[in-house]
């Protein structure tokens, strides 16, 4: 039984012409396939009509054209893969799924200049490998994230990575789009054979990049990224906190140093229970099966672990000489407030020949317990740490999500969302300010604690000014009072935060509804644009709350099983 005006505008005659553009094996109407595109790690779900896979700009500038024709709605997506923010989904049924994965040409490498010119559908890992085996001086960027995430979406959702090129949003340059009544320009040149496409971000003329990021103004079938030459020397590093009262002085360290240009990677300072569900699994310890855990449980696992209850990790970059300074500048810096370690390439191979030997020899742990004042896990999980700092991308840390899930979680493969984890982003964004951040943090914790959750934060650095406070809300997918819990501790997060006057970095579709809550003004501009450009509202209508509104309760939870 249709459940939307677009569901039922979706007739086999649409069918058959999707078909016709994309080809007859690119779009699926099964219903094991639109429950796979239909669902995500958040208690949310609106359930799609058709997916499509175009394979081109063309076919997808054909397809908006059709949907436009019939009154239906697309919802583009680069792999879908945005998992804890609504990957696939729709504000509501009976949408067509565009997926983009198909589009994913390498089309260009520019050794010289530092850039690449690709597709949606192009994923860290597939970059990544592409320029290892070309040969390429160039590192791409990833986030820690899926590897099959896409490069392009991660960007316009202005997502953030690990090196000094982890502003995904800042260094695309020179974008192809579709706009929504199916014409294809190209963004920042008048021309597309023009020299500085992809080397000149600004164009000539109004600026209107941005309009493309964070909005449903356009499907982006093309763009250029820049690259981070292959440095001469390379250090990954972890700072351990001694005491947790020196969080505001570390904080406030890392702005000196990122103000003067030493710290240039993005910064990640997580607490002890992001490193624990990376480590661990709830059903795996000694602890309850239901609620959060307590302060005895956390500091046990601590415990075991050997893990402190804050602790950064970055990158160092650039000549011998430079790295050297950076070093000892880091040292300065944050040394009288806990323990500082340098990893090299040459250290980490060692590492890995540690590793394997003590899981050999276990007569070896107590000795790397006492002299080295950490754990194995946390030994196995240095090398991935590094790796990423250098952007290869790794799905290890994607295991987080797996945390408060029923069964074991998967070696490869990980698909949070296909096996029914439960997974909600919060991304506030706050000055940085050592105070200020965590009497912000202290009250989010109190309000984690409120709806029994355990309280996890990944404090992300976007520049010298601004830091992420990452924090997500694991739950169990199978529990229905978890699922409820959840909704409402995300709701009240986004009020809190607003009643302090902060914002999201980015939002899933949950918080949509609240995106203009304090300014009516600014949406009813970005309305006027979405007007201008999609007066059939055929793209992504209501996407940040922009061309349609959103129920202000947000879509419809998902009924969990048993109700």
């Amino acid at each position: 039984m249709p459940n939307t005006q677009s569901e039922t505008r979706f007739t086999q005659q649409v069918s058959d012409q999707l078909k016709a553009i994309v080809g007859s094996e690119f779009v699926c109407t099964s219903s094991e396939d639109l429950d796979r595109y239909s669902r995500c790690t958040i208690p949310w779900q609106k359930r799609c009509a058709a997916v499509v896979f175009p394979g081109s700009g063309e076919e997808v500038s054909r397809v908006i054209k059709l949907a436009g024709e019939h009154g239906l709605t697309i919802w583009p997506f680069s792999t879908g893969k945005n998992w804890g923010y609504g990957a696939s989904l729709a504000t509501e049924d009976g949408a067509i799924v565009l997926i983009l994965e198909r589009m994913n040409r390498v089309l260009e490498v520019n050794e010289e200049l530092a850039y690449v010119v690709i597709e949606p559908g192009v994923s860290y890992q597939q970059l990544n490998a592409h320029l290892r085996e070309t040969g390429s001086r160039l590192w791409a960027d990833c986030t820690d994230g899926p590897p099959e995430g896409s490069v392009i979406g991660n960007a316009l959702e202005r997502g953030i990575g690990e090196t000094p090129y982890g502003d995904h949003f800042g260094n695309l340059c020179g974008l192809e789009v579709v706009l929504p009544t199916g014409e294809l320009v190209q963004i920042g040149t008048s021309s597309k054979s023009q020299r500085t496409w992809h080397t000149h971000k600004w164009g000539l003329g109004p600026y209107i990049e941005g309009m493309f990021s964070q909005s449903n103004l356009g499907v982006v079938t093309q763009a250029g990224l820049w690259l981070m030459p292959e440095p001469e020397e390379y250090n990954s590093y972890v700072f351990e906190i001694r005491n947790e009262a020196d969080v505001p002085a570390v904080m406030d360290a890392y702005r000196k140093l990122a103000l003067l240009g030493v710290a240039v990677s993005k910064l990640h300072m997580i607490n002890d229970f992001v490193t624990i569900t990376v480590l661990t699994q709830r059903l795996h310890e000694d602890v309850p099966s239901k609620g959060r855990l307590s302060a005895a449980d956390l500091d046990g696992l601590r415990h075991k672990y050997r893990i402190s209850p804050w602790s950064c990790g970055g990158g160092l970059y650039g000549t011998r000489e430079q790295v050297k300074v950076q070093r000892k500048l880091l040292r300065r810096e944050l040394g009288p407030y806990g323990r500082l370690i340098f990893l090299t390439d040459g250290r980490l191979s060692l590492l890995d020949k540690l590793v394997k030997l003590v899981k050999k020899n276990d007569w070896m742990l107590p000795f790397l317990h006492g002299l080295g004042k950490t754990s194995l896990p946390v030994l196995e999980l240095a090398p991935h740490a590094h790796r990423i700092l250098k952007g290869i991308p790794t799905e290890y840390f994607v295991r987080h999500a797996y945390y408060r899930h029923g069964a074991s979680r998967p070696d490869s493969d990980v698909d949070p969302a296909a096996d029914r984890c439960g997974l909600i982003w919060f991304a506030p964004i706050l000055p940085v300010i050592g105070a200020e951040i965590v009497r912000y943090l202290a009250d989010s914790r109190k309000t984690f604690e409120e709806y029994d959750f355990d309280f996890y934060v990944a404090m992300l650095m976007m520049n010298p000014r601004s830091v992420v406070c990452l924090m997500a809300i694991i739950y169990d997918k199978e529990s229905p009072d978890e699922v409820e819990r959840a909704k409402q501790l995300y709701a009240r997060l986004v009020q809190d935060m607003q009643a302090v006057n902060l914002q999201q970095y980015r939002a899933g579709l949950a918080g949509w509804d609240s995106v203009y809550s304090g300014a009516p003004e600014l949406k009813s501009l970005h309305g006027r644009i979405k007007k201008a450009l999609d007066p059939k509202g055929v793209i992504a209508p209501g996407r940040y709350d922009v061309g349609s509104a959103v129920p202000e309760s947000g879509v419809e939870p998902i009924d969990p099983p048993g109700l």
